[in-house]
């Protein structure tokens, strides 16, 4: 009995140049330790200007990119139009999906590269969505239809609040797919 073949491919987004801890608010340092250093620094220095918790300046001084980097710092939840939605990305992916895979035959050699191209057309998507300070994970899975059954399961640690993942499944005589995306606010 010959048994069907998947070829699964990820794309994720990332920009390395920062990386901030999930538990910290500004540069690193974690919130408390920041504000409790800045009060700190502040009763030191008799010329100083009035502060915020974040550390930026709201005195006569301060200017408007102070006053931005400062909003920047302290958001620590997507608003809700820059919130995730599900509904949408599942709709593209379904999209992206049928087009790649319509009129295809399950082709071994193929798979790899189908399934890359699909990854990364998903991302591409989602990041034109402009949602902000999200990070996205897409996991393609690409198989052979041969009658045979398949479970696919994730499990996350993550903030149910801004987070979130979208599924789009496709399946004709000769194959089937697995698109999944992961959505995760970036602190």
């Amino acid at each position: 009995m010959e048994r069907g073949h998947s070829i699964g491919s990820t794309a994720s987004s990332s920009d390395d140049s920062t990386s901030l801890d999930r538990g910290s608010v500004t540069s690193g340092i974690p919130s408390s330790f920041a504000s409790a250093h800045h009060q700190h620094q502040s009763s030191n220095d008799s010329n100083s200007s009035p502060s915020t918790p974040g550390g930026g300046t709201l005195g006569r001084n301060s200017t408007s990119s102070d006053r931005d980097s400062h909003r920047d710092s302290i958001s620590l939840r997507p608003t809700f139009m820059q919130k995730f939605r599900p509904a949408v990305a599942t709709k593209f992916m379904q999209q992206i999906l049928q087009t790649h895979l319509q009129h295809k035959v399950y082709n071994a050699d193929e798979a790899q590269r189908m399934s890359k191209l699909i990854a990364e057309e998903v991302k591409a998507k989602l990041i034109e969505l402009d949602l902000g300070r999200y990070k996205y994970v897409v996991n393609v899975v690409l198989g052979e239809n041969l009658g045979e059954g398949a479970r696919m399961d994730a499990r996350c640690y993550w903030d149910q609040e801004s987070d979130g993942s979208a599924q789009a499944f496709f399946t004709n005589d000769t194959l089937w797919c697995a698109a999944v995306a992961f959505a995760v606010f970036y602190y």
